[in-house]
């Protein structure tokens, strides 16, 4: 797919993969987006680009996003839910709110908000989701988290099945991205290794839908460690014991 002169919308558009994707979308001509996040202040000043504050956890926020892009885009080509956070933790107690606050924002919004397109939109568009590496491995610390992205890839997995002719979907699975992304997790958390930038994931997500992918995957090392795993079974095991060890602080 070209990106010259499409209409687009991404969440979670202040800072992090959604600011850097803004940034990569702006470099093709016409490109025209609507950057949603809460903190609207954040989001990058162009005259391309239209400023909107959305809370992609509650339904309504989202049933007004759709609406208004007809409004200010005059329609949209590729929907890019990106928002999302994470919890780093040592789990303390079954808290009822605090996990259905990570999944509305990580698992209800971007499932809604494909299946509203796929039931609503008469011209065909492109639905992009960021999924994580951790949906494929979970890392201790982060169970509630590694579980929304695995949630929303096992979706997509069915999902895509159900699409109209003509929309498609695009999973991105990103490492440990250096952004704001891990001070929000919580207090002196520790980032995972390896990591990658936040321009990284944005370029390779960009060249991802100019080439059609299905699947996104900028950390090369990752696939193949995914490869390796399948036939010696110990990496991932031996990875996530590492970063166990990393989690004994928030025990004591």
């Amino acid at each position: 797919m070209e990106l010259k002169n499409k209409r687009i919308v991404i969440t979670g558009a202040g800072s992090g993969i959604g600011k850097e994707t803004v940034l990569q979308a702006l470099k093709h001509d016409g490109v025209k987006i609507l950057a949603c996040d809460l903190n609207e202040e954040n989001i990058l000043v162009h005259p391309n680009v239209i400023p909107y504050k959305c809370d992609v956890s509650n339904k309504e926020s989202l049933d007004k996003l759709l609406k208004d892009a007809d409004k200010k885009l005059g329609g949209i080509d590729i929907f890019y839910a990106n928002a999302g956070f994470a919890y780093y933790e040592v789990i303390p107690n079954a808290d009822w709110d605090r996990i259905d606050r990570i999944y509305r924002t990580n698992v209800y919004s971007p499932l809604y908000c494909l299946i509203a397109l796929n039931h609503t939109r008469k011209e065909p568009f492109l639905f992009i989701v960021t999924a994580s590496a951790m949906s494929h491995l979970s890392l201790p610390g982060y169970a509630q988290y590694s579980s929304t992205k695995a949630a929303v890839r096992s979706f997509i997995d069915a999902y895509k099945y159900e699409l109209k002719p003509g929309n498609r979907v695009m999973v991105v699975y990103p490492i440990a991205t250096r952004t704001q992304f891990f001070d929000a997790a919580g207090k002196k958390v520790p980032v995972p290794f390896p990591s990658q930038s936040a321009e990284t994931v944005a370029k390779q997500v960009v060249k991802g839908i100019l080439s059609n992918a299905k699947e996104v995957y900028p950390s090369l090392l990752f696939r193949c460690m995914q490869v390796v795993n399948r036939f010696l079974f110990f990496p991932f095991p031996i990875y996530q014991k590492i970063e166990a060890g990393k989690l004994e602080s928030l025990k004591k």
